[in-house]
């Protein structure tokens, strides 16, 4: 039994929502450690981080700070979403155009959904690749994969299959989190070895059964995971945990974040309310579970 597996320990899952998801993530689980308690205290060395689009830029400031020991917080990446920022690149994007996409071919089969969402990502101009790449980078604390066991999603966006990154997969901690932060249609697909990588959202926007095994399963998620074609159902997945045991614990999104930053989830300028709308948020949580 692997150190990630064994019984009694936490896993922290992440989940998608854009620029002002990393923002309200940050700002979530900043509360969560002001506010102290039982659950702040569950997440002082979590066994796993799992992320998925933003939750893998999250996940990466997660587990570098928990190598740190536990005193670690997340001040600095929290005054980073109120800072202006040089790299942040906005975009728009119709999310229920792309969910629909998504459950055109559902019924029929999940993975055959994700391969046409696919088609809509390969046909993003390549031309911004360098510049998303580097807009990415500067979201991460370190460059190399923590010590802390780390899980980053993307999906083939050729064959609709999910792949899964962590330290021994042979990618860049900056490939990975670009792979799985490509939203279709809107940033171009992530080459890492023969395939072409998109948003690990297109298949889940938590991934949260990549934390069976653990007693505890924190899921933090600023989108309503509900899915829609190739994207699971997180309650399906939550409903696969609590079948093998797990305790879980799910965070957000809270109705003020959605009115609010939640709207244009790939606008930076949402960045500075949503960190502040999570931490508030984060830290009536950690107070409740005191």
């Amino acid at each position: 039994m692997s150190a990630a597996q064994q019984p009694g320990r936490t896993a922290l899952v992440l989940g998608g929502g854009g620029v002002t998801g990393i923002a309200w993530e940050i700002g979530v689980l900043a509360g969560l450690r002001a506010a102290g308690g039982r659950l702040a205290a569950a997440l002082d060395a979590p066994a796993l981080v799992v992320g998925t689009s933003a939750g893998s830029v999250v996940g990466t400031l997660v587990a570098a700070a928990a190598d740190a020991g536990p005193d670690w917080d997340l001040a600095d990446a929290l005054a980073t979403q109120h800072a202006p920022s040089t790299t942040e690149i906005p975009r728009e994007v119709d999310l229920d155009a792309l969910f629909e996409r998504m459950s055109a071919t559902a019924d029929a089969d999940p993975v055959e959904a994700r391969r046409g969402v696919g088609e809509l990502a390969l046909g993003v101009d390549c031309s911004v690749s360098d510049d998303r790449r580097a807009s990415i980078s500067a979201r991460l604390p370190v460059h190399d994969w923590p010590a802390t066991p780390l899980r980053v999603t993307a999906v083939d966006a050729d064959s609709g299959e999910l792949v899964v990154f962590d330290a021994a997969a042979g990618a860049s901690l900056d490939d990975a989190v670009a792979a799985s932060c490509a939203v279709p249609g809107v940033w171009p697909v992530v080459p890492i070895g023969d395939r072409l990588l998109m948003d690990g959202g297109v298949a889940s926007m938590c991934h949260a059964t990549l934390a069976a095994g653990h007693d505890r399963v924190v899921v933090l998620v600023p989108f309503p995971a509900t899915g829609g074609g190739g994207s699971r159902p997180l309650d399906d997945e939550l409903a696969e945990l609590r079948a093998g045991g797990a305790e879980l614990v799910v965070i957000g999104p809270d109705a003020d974040y959605l009115a609010g930053p939640g709207q244009t989830a790939l606008d930076p300028a949402g960045r500075p309310a949503a960190a502040d709308l999570g931490y508030r948020f984060g830290r009536s949580i950690g107070e409740d579970h005191s």
